[in-house]
């Protein structure tokens, strides 16, 4: 076992007994309280095959929603044909483009199971809205549960999580950065800032005052991470639940940001993305600057990784443009540019499409709902993967927090699946 405590073994045993037997009504509980409570890079090694967690749950998930037909019932719409295809063509060449093709088929074909199999999993399960209130209400327990954990690692510099191999703490200038589980804070802080708004949504539908103790958690999160991009993802979730009140005119807003964000980056010397990661940056210690350097980087070596990317050869930036790095592998803290390097710029493209017409679909179906209730629990929902696509802007998903994405994707396209015709949809003033 590497890195897997008996514990983490038994809790992983526990959750995979789960989804195999459990109810579907509420199989989506074992997948999120695996999310938030295992160590997902914890893995169990047979000769030369590696089974992390997140691997083993998603063969036990495959395995359920197979035997039990239950994969039948998923109609496959455009969200899920962009899913599959900016995967299976990023994996295609990922494979191309390094260096061991053997050793790389192998890494990349297990990567590829494990994500779709998880996402046909999340698929099987929503079939009804009333999975959606479990997914949200266990989102929200998790949090709870999760608060004594973090308060503890924040103030006593301790992860209680040790016990389940989870046991490094991490510190930038002096300030402790929370990561509970997760394997990086922030990834953590990330988590956080997008359950906000789907708690919040989840509470403005039952009125239940409880739950502000739970929102109140995931802010404490975001702060305990100590982490820039999960604060920022935070106050534009906070920003885009304000303007709920006038969400009918939510395309305007859109449409007057995107021309805010290119008078800024025309009326400046320098681009919008140096206003975005330097002059925003809302932590000093914050790591703006690589950033910055890392787009930079990115627009001057395009014609090297637009159609191929680097394979598992990584783009070597760092030595060209910041050689006082020590990281023999560049560190590529977007994770939109984490595609591009890996797949290539039609990889890239498709999974920027495929979270457009997700945010899409899920904002014109919390329009169109009937009553207000209604309207702020989808609006939490297209919130929350409008903080995701924030947060991606500073950090590389992975490990647990691509399953909480792979869930929201997986909502948009329960909701497109709805409503056909909703790309389409007119809006109109109710």
């Amino acid at each position: 076992m590497n890195g897997m405590t008996p514990l983490c073994m038994l809790l992983v045993i526990i959750l995979c007994a789960s989804i195999l037997f459990v109810s579907k009504k509420y199989m989506i509980v074992p997948f999120i309280v695996g999310m938030c409570f295992i160590p997902s890079d914890k893995s169990i090694q047979i000769a030369s095959l590696d089974f992390q967690v997140l691997r083993i749950i998603a063969l036990f998930s495959l395995l359920r929603v197979s035997t039990d037909n239950s994969i039948r019932n998923v109609r496959i719409n455009t969200i899920d044909r962009l899913f599959f295809s900016y995967h299976i063509l990023g994996a295609i060449i990922y494979i191309i483009a390094s260096t061991n093709l053997l050793a790389t088929s192998i890494y990349k074909c297990g990567q590829l199971v494990d994500s779709i199999a998880i996402y046909l999993t999340f698929r099987s399960i929503i079939q009804n809205k009333e999975t959606i209130l479990a997914a949200s209400k266990t989102l929200a327990l998790c949090i709870l549960f999760l608060t004594p954990f973090t308060i503890y690692e924040y103030f006593a510099a301790t992860n209680l999580f040790s016990i389940l191999g989870r046991e490094s703490i991490a510190m930038r200038d002096g300030e402790i950065r929370a990561a509970c589980t997760f394997n990086h804070s922030i990834l953590f802080g990330s988590f956080a800032a997008s359950c906000f708004p789907i708690i919040w949504g989840y509470y403005s539908q039952n009125k239940n005052k409880f739950y502000i103790i739970h929102i109140i958690s995931a802010i404490f999160f975001v702060i305990a991470s100590s982490s820039s991009g999960p604060l920022a993802s935070l106050l534009l979730a906070i920003i885009i639940l304000i303007l709920f009140r006038w969400k009918i005119h939510i395309k305007k807003f859109y449409y007057l940001f995107i021309i805010l964000m290119l008078f800024i980056h025309f009326a400046r010397e320098k681009p919008i993305w140096h206003f975005i990661f330097i002059r925003l940056s809302l932590k000093s210690s914050s790591t703006g600057y690589h950033r910055y350097n890392l787009i930079e980087a990115a627009i001057k070596e395009f014609d090297k990784w637009w159609l191929f990317g680097y394979g598992n050869r990584g783009p070597d930036w760092h030595t060209k443009y910041w050689s006082w790095a020590s990281a023999d592998f560049t560190d590529v803290t977007n994770h939109y540019l984490l595609e591009g390097v890996r797949g290539g710029f039609f990889t890239m493209a498709l999974f920027i499409i495929l979270c457009y017409i997700s945010i899409k679909s899920l904002g014109s179906y919390a329009i169109h709902k009937t009553t207000s209730q209604e309207q702020w629990f989808w609006w939490g929902w297209t919130v929350a993967l409008i903080a995701h696509c924030s947060s991606m802007l500073s950090v590389g998903y992975w490990g647990q927090i691509t399953m909480f994405l792979y869930l929201n994707f997986a909502v948009a396209s329960y909701v497109y699946g709805e409503t056909p015709m909703l790309p389409h949809y007119k809006l109109q003033d109710k």
